[in-house]
């Protein structure tokens, strides 16, 4: 960035924040890199909150957080670095953490069976299947319930090894947010060996038939679970790819991914169409991605946003945001009249206090006490604008 482009941008942040460029005004990278820099005290504040409160990367907090200060540091935005990197090994630290939960995953049944267990006994296992437990003795009350206290009496040691979990990181979801965050800014040693225990993680979580599937909270959304794990499974390929220097283990990993989906089509959803978008514009043939990115380009709503689901009346940023990261994976940028169509979407939307307000009513099937929507919003916009910003402006 030039000096006078820095003392431009410099000037705009501190002047009164433009919540809602005139008709037909000028979109520029400055406009662009003024939002978000708005924005990042409001994502600061609640990644940094859920840090000291709920002391976790649960829900995805922390990981926004640190994912959208190295994208902007990455472009030149003003960001504390010192922060940034303490930030940074907090999370991955977190993540590294132990997280021994029981569940009883294909592959523990599968085991209970070559084990020995009864059909029977396995039957009445199955309501179990894929469940999450937090505790040892959270799971062995639910098995109780199931099979009858002589059962488990007979088989706890076979049933209590087969559902203990290694590590899960938070997550396949968490895990591939937390490569796709990396700084593209160099790293200390004990940041590129972190990042390379997640990688770890995240291929140990991988599934016998290649897919990852989700969880946490991300079963409350509106879409299908088949939707939602193929969307996990394509978030962690692209988190692999992120890799410069993949050797071939980690490259066949990255395939068995793709062939696990390969034969998917698209969900209901906004993130669904740009994921397969994006996976096959990396990765597939090129007539597919064709296809997919001018079905991606024809969701863009008259107002320049795009909808969770066709059936919302109203465009939001958490899909408008993601929309924009996936078009700028794709080389699209703000020559392109979508996405500066999506620009002034964003910036005629964003609010007083830096953030975009996303009502979860638009992402989500219920309501929940915990309203996680603006936060991922607004580090989705962060994101996706500065992805689709010309690439003379990374730094």
């Amino acid at each position: 960035m030039s000096v006078l482009s820095l003392a431009l941008l410099t000037a705009a942040l501190a002047a009164e924040p433009l919540l809602a460029p005139e008709p037909g005004m000028e979109l520029t990278p400055l406009s662009v890199k003024a939002a978000v820099q708005r924005s990042l005290p409001y994502i600061e504040k609640v990644g940094t909150d859920w840090m000291t409160k709920r002391k976790c990367n649960s829900c995805h907090a922390v990981t926004f957080l640190v994912w959208s200060h190295n994208t902007a540091a990455a472009y030149g935005l003003e960001v504390d670095r010192k922060k940034l990197a303490a930030w940074t090994k907090w999370s991955l630290a977190d993540s590294l953490s132990d997280r021994h939960w029981f569940k009883l995953r294909p592959q523990a049944m599968a085991a209970l069976k070559a084990g020995g267990l009864a059909d029977s006994v396995l039957a009445k296992l199955k309501p179990l299947e894929g469940k999450n437990y937090l505790t040892q003795k959270e799971y062995l009350d639910a098995v109780e319930k199931a099979l009858g206290a002589d059962d488990l009496g007979l088989h706890k040691v076979a049933l209590v090894n087969a559902a203990a979990l290694p590590n899960n990181g938070g997550g396949p979801d968490t895990l591939g947010q937390l490569l796709l965050a990396r700084a593209v800014l160099p790293e200390d040693q004990e940041a590129v060996q972190s990042h390379e225990a997640i990688r770890s993680l995240l291929l140990e979580w991988q599934e016998p038939g290649g897919s990852w599937l989700a969880a946490g909270q991300l079963p409350e959304l509106k879409w299908s679970e088949s939707e939602m794990n193929d969307a996990t499974t394509r978030w962690s390929i692209l988190a692999l790819a992120a890799e410069k220097n993949p050797n071939e283990a980690l490259l066949q990993v990255r395939q068995r991914g793709i062939e696990s989906v390969d034969k998917n089509s698209p969900g209901i959803t906004l993130q669904s169409l740009a994921l397969h978008a994006a996976v096959a514009g990396r990765f597939g043939d090129k007539e597919r991605a064709a296809g997919l990115l001018k079905d991606l380009l024809a969701r863009q709503s008259d107002d320049g946003g795009w909808k969770w689901v066709q059936e919302n009346k109203e465009s939001d940023a958490f899909s408008t945001g993601q929309a924009l990261y996936v078009l700028g994976l794709l080389g699209r940028d703000g020559s392109d009249p979508i996405v500066r169509k999506a620009w002034e979407y964003l910036l005629r939307t964003q609010a007083a206090d830096g953030s975009w307000q996303v009502p979860q009513n638009l992402i989500n099937k219920r309501k929940r006490g915990l309203n996680v929507y603006p936060l991922w919003g607004t580090a989705w916009c962060a994101i996706g604008l500065l992805q689709t910003l010309p690439a003379d402006n990374v730094r």
